[in-house]
């Protein structure tokens, strides 16, 4: 799970705010308004890998 975190990382000021993603290794799955929905199409698109599911936040808040 560390390489889809570094992965978002290295393309999180491409992502929408708000907006929730799946990544599974260094391929966004989903991304979507609900991470439910999210969640469910990385699980149909790979049921035997498990994503990382983030809310992109607003970059201004983004620390680390």
């Amino acid at each position: 799970m560390a390489g889809e975190f570094e992965y978002l990382m290295s393309i999180s000021e491409s992502l929408e705010a708000g907006k929730w993603v799946a990544i599974i290794g260094n391929e966004v799955i989903a991304m979507g308004d609900s991470g439910k929905s999210v969640f469910e199409v990385a699980k149909k698109a790979h049921p035997k890998r498990e994503p990382l599911i983030m809310r992109v936040p607003d970059n201004s808040i983004m620390l680390l």
